[in-house]
């Protein structure tokens, strides 16, 4: 049983940029325990990149530009074709941060860069999307914000357990970047800074969920606002 129940679970396989494809598991933190099993209590270490470390001393940094496209691949096992990333019953929201490194992974900030959660005209999660696109999803590196070396966060949120105390599953990954040819300057308004743990409440609307019942109609992103903020049409 426990097998099965890992089957249905994901880990990030590996980066890109633009049409650079790196390896499995390159600039990607190590997890700690079973690799695909998600994290269930939010107030832990682990929900910072599946792991206690904060940064990873043998995880070489990924060179970027600010303002380039980025892209990051959610694979179960392997990047072959019959690999569905995970579970099509684990839909639910993405999330993506940036923190910049300090000595203290405690002292880290965190401010999101992309969300996509239900598409009501589609009825797809972000979960669905990346699926359907063979576990990928592509974001761009803010160019708004400061050189230097940061982790980039994802998190892919698991709901179907979600109407119960403590079902919400996360499942955090981290990727060691190193950013240069930013402007050096956030824009106005600044991002929201966040801290892992410390950014979710169980009772979050988007966290303690009832997702057989609203089924994505009235579903909020956890956390704080994506930076930079999406200009009006």
């Amino acid at each position: 049983m426990a097998g099965q129940l890992a089957h249905a679970h994901t880990q990030l396989y590996n980066v890109a940029i633009g049409s650079t494809a790196y390896k499995r598991g390159e600039y990607i933190q190590p997890v700690v325990g079973p690799y695909l099993n998600p994290v269930a209590n939010f107030t832990k270490n682990e929900i910072r990149c599946r792991n206690d470390n904060g940064v990873s001393p043998k995880t070489p940094y990924l060179s970027v530009k600010a303002g380039s496209e980025f892209s990051v691949v959610w694979h179960r096992s392997s990047d072959s074709p019959t690999d569905n990333m995970v579970a099509p019953s684990h839909r639910g929201p993405c999330m993506i941060y940036l923190g910049k490194v300090e000595e203290n992974p405690d002292d880290i900030k965190w401010f999101k860069i992309y969300e996509l959660g239900f598409n009501k005209d589609t009825k797809k999660w972000c979960s669905d999307v990346a699926r359907d696109n063979h576990g990928r999803v592509d974001i761009i590196i803010p160019k708004d914000i400061m050189d230097g070396k940061y982790l980039l966060r994802t998190e892919l949120l698991a709901l179907h357990r979600a109407n119960h105390a403590w079902g919400a599953q996360f499942y955090p990954n981290c990727v060691q970047l190193d950013i240069t040819g930013s402007s050096n300057k956030f824009l106005d308004p600044p991002p929201e800074f966040v801290s892992f743990p410390g950014a979710y409440k169980q009772d979050d609307p988007g966290i303690f969920y009832k997702y057989w019942q609203d089924k994505g109609q009235n579903y909020v992103i956890p956390g704080p606002k994506v930076y930079p903020p999406t200009k009006p049409n």
